[in-house]
């Protein structure tokens, strides 16, 4: 007797050879519908259509389909519709459920619950795993339609949420892309899992990124895209940047970073917005760096960089102009509860956007001021940035008040303040940050404002003939 397979899928890919493949080495009946059995005919494939096996489609009582899966099928073969593109063809919720492929979904279900007996297959890359399996693998093939189920239902029910205006509930479902080394420290265990949407990227050599590496990794390349058409490069460590800068090449904006703070350079991230070239890879090479990111390598400088066996050296495919895009909610899970929030996208506002001082900033101080503005986003509360020239000069952050942060950056920076910019994350509360930075000849400050105290402090920087510019935006990170 014969074998039967049952296929409908939505991603053609692969499936015509597949199934001829079953149908003349391994006497599998070739069983379908809808577009799927179209698609199959016309590749010359014999397709029974699978309501002359007696299902109707009244027939969705879990009992009578488990037993006709029992009964009809050894295989099933199902993928379906992406919930996102069918939610992009409608905004009507009835049209949208219509779309929704009941009968597959429930002969998905039923096929896994008897994965004794019926081997199931949701992914293109399980085609050809299917030929040879034991009880292990049908199980672990069940597994992933249970998961593939689990993640169409939440899809599903988040559609519907929105069409309905409610956020009552939120569903998080992940698979695991792999077990890492160790989370922050050697004694915590950790894994990396892949939320809905992710950067494409690729690691170029051997090894593997670390629970840290990735953090680090995530800042980086989260400071490098505010400037993703400029030749720009970050440096960041334990999740924290140290120096930011732009130039009129990369490799002049990377010498401008790393002067910001050389010693945060070893065991350090470095994200490069273009190409990495030779003469930043022979730059690197000579330093004690433990991940380097950018789009594209040159092919001397990659070889190079291969040389040296302790560095990561991370190729980012997702366009950079696009990285803000990719990840929309950030999610923390505490012993209070759950917090959700959207990520932080915040771009400066003309309206909001306004100079409250007697003294103006020139031009050129203004397009400081917005570079400094970008780097305080990312840099820990309560931060305080000095820069010059699109090169930071200093980095204060992770202070419990702003004005300690302002004398902090101040003293790093030294002598480099003078006519520079200071960048704040959240409203100046006091005069002494005023007093800091006039001790430090800085030339122009930009923050949020919106201080009980936004009276006295413009007066102090009137006083000093320092500008100011109002946000109104403030960007705290915890």
């Amino acid at each position: 007797m014969s074998k039967k397979v049952y296929i409908s899928v939505y991603d053609f890919t692969g499936i015509a050879d597949y199934a001829k493949v079953l149908n003349e080495k391994f006497d599998y009946e070739i069983v379908s519908s809808g577009k799927t059995f179209e698609y199959l005919s016309k590749k010359g494939l014999k397709v029974i259509d699978i309501s002359d096996l007696g299902i109707a489609d009244g027939f969705y009582a879990r009992t009578f389909m488990e037993t006709f899966i029992h009964k009809n099928f050894d295989m099933v073969i199902i993928n379906l519709r992406p919930v996102q593109d069918i939610a992009e063809k409608t905004d009507d919720v009835r049209q949208f459920m219509d779309a929704i492929n009941v009968l597959d979904f429930s002969i998905l279900r039923a096929a896994a619950k008897d994965f004794n007996d019926t081997i199931i297959v949701t992914d293109i890359s399980d085609f050809y795993k299917t030929i040879n399996v034991n009880a292990y693998d049908r199980q672990k093939l069940a597994l992933r339609a249970f998961q593939y189920m689990a993640d169409y239902d939440e899809a599903v029910s988040e559609k519907i949420g929105v069409y309905s205006g409610e956020d009552e509930r939120k569903l998080i479902n992940m698979a695991k892309i792999c077990e890492l080394k160790y989370g922050s420290n050697p004694h915590q265990k950790a894994s990396l899992y892949r939320p809905k949407t992710m950067a494409d990227y690729k690691l170029l050599n051997e090894g593997e990124l670390s629970y840290n590496d990735i953090k680090n990794l995530t800042t980086a390349i989260n400071l490098i895209s505010e400037f993703y058409d400029m030749n720009a490069v970050a440096i960041v460590k334990h999740d924290l940047p140290c120096g930011v800068a732009l130039g009129r090449s990369i490799f002049e904006a990377y010498t401008k970073a790393f002067d910001c703070d050389p010693f945060a350079t070893f065991s350090g991230t470095i994200a490069f917005s273009q190409s990495v070239n030779f003469e930043v890879a022979k730059h690197l090479s000579s330093m004690a760096v433990k991940v380097v990111a950018a789009p594209y390598y040159e092919d001397e400088a990659l070889e190079h960089l291969k040389k040296n066996q302790n560095l990561k050296i991370v190729r980012i495919f997702t366009e950079l102009k696009n990285f803000k895009k990719v990840l929309t909610e950030d999610v923390k899970i505490t012993p209070f509860g759950v917090l959700v929030q959207e990520n932080n996208k915040s771009e400066l506002d003309k309206d909001l956007f306004r100079v409250v001082t007697k003294v103006k900033p020139t031009a050129e101080q203004l397009e400081d001021a917005i570079f400094a503005w970008k780097v305080s986003k990312f840099a820990r509360t309560n931060s305080v940035v000095i820069a010059k020239d699109f090169k930071t000069v200093s980095i204060a952050q992770g202070q419990t008040n702003l004005i300690a942060a302002t004398e902090l950056a101040m003293d790093i920076a030294c002598e480099n303040s003078k006519d520079a910019i200071l960048a704040t994350d959240e409203a100046i509360p006091a005069g002494e940050c005023i007093n800091a930075a006039a001790q430090g000849r800085i030339s122009l400050i930009i923050q949020p404002g919106g201080s009980i105290r936004d009276k006295e402090v413009i007066a102090m920087a009137d006083k000093y003939n320092i500008s100011m510019v109002f946000t109104g935006i403030r960007n705290l990170s915890f």
